[in-house]
């Protein structure tokens, strides 16, 4: 659990979307491995929370799919909706609210939870809220940086540093394992079914776009990525 301070700097850190987005190639990458994770549906409703600029969520849509996004972040919902393209814009909804806020009226088949459990007041809380969130025979899409893992801490450890040598404004991240993922989400019903591994490479953003996808692509191939300390994993009801 981060502090009220810290909480106030990571609002302030996503009110200012463009920091978050600009030349971020795991959003892209993100959007790939949810695709391969997510089960079929024919029919689907999607609840995308702390969804940023809606490019991970928003090319799941189908013809006749439905999808909320949810973000702190008005300016990142500004984003979302314009990254919506218009013959799916009545099938989204957008909701500007805190996840610990947040009160689903209904259940969902896909639930994501991205980039999140990092900069949240308390990740059980939020975790409690993707657990109410499915619904039945639906599934849940969690991503975290794995302290149980070599690179997961090392992750940590740079950015730890660099917030105390470089950017002391920058907030405080909590650190969470698989492990403890997996124990919050089965006392709510849902079961791990399987999850993907990456690598995250520091300071890759500050070369440019198309050196910057190149990196991540590369490093990720094939059993390489299975070094990784970043996790996506997947939960069924």
């Amino acid at each position: 659990m981060i502090e009220d301070a810290e909480r106030d700097r990571a609002k302030g850190f996503f009110a200012n979307p463009h920091r978050y987005v600009r030349n971020n190639p795991y959003i892209e990458f993100r959007a790939d491995a949810v695709r391969q994770l997510l089960p079929r549906f024919t029919r689907k409703s999607i609840l995308d929370l702390g969804c940023g600029d809606g490019r991970i969520s928003i090319p799941l849509l189908g013809d006749s799919d439905e999808l909320v996004l949810v973000d702190s972040s008005a300016s990142m919902l500004d984003l979302a909706r314009a990254n919506v393209p218009p013959k799916v814009a009545s099938q989204v909804r957008y909701v500007c609210t805190d996840l610990a806020e947040f009160e689903p009226q209904r259940t969902y088949d896909v639930v994501l939870c991205i980039g999140v459990l990092a900069h949240v007041y308390d990740p059980s809380v939020a975790l409690r809220r993707v657990a109410r969130s499915v619904a039945p025979n639906g599934c849940a899409i969690i991503q975290i940086t794995g302290g149980s893992y070599f690179l997961g801490r090392a992750t940590q450890w740079l950015y730890a540093l660099k917030r105390r040598l470089v950017d002391s404004s920058a907030h405080a991240l909590n650190h969470l394992t698989l492990r403890y993922v997996c124990t919050e989400l089965h006392g709510s019903g849902l079961r791990f079914a399987s999850s993907y591994r990456y690598i995250s490479v520091p300071g890759v953003r500050r070369l440019p776009p198309a050196a910057t996808r190149a990196i991540v692509r590369a490093v990720n191939r094939g059993f390489l990525s299975n070094w990784g300390g970043e996790v996506l994993a997947l939960f069924t009801r």
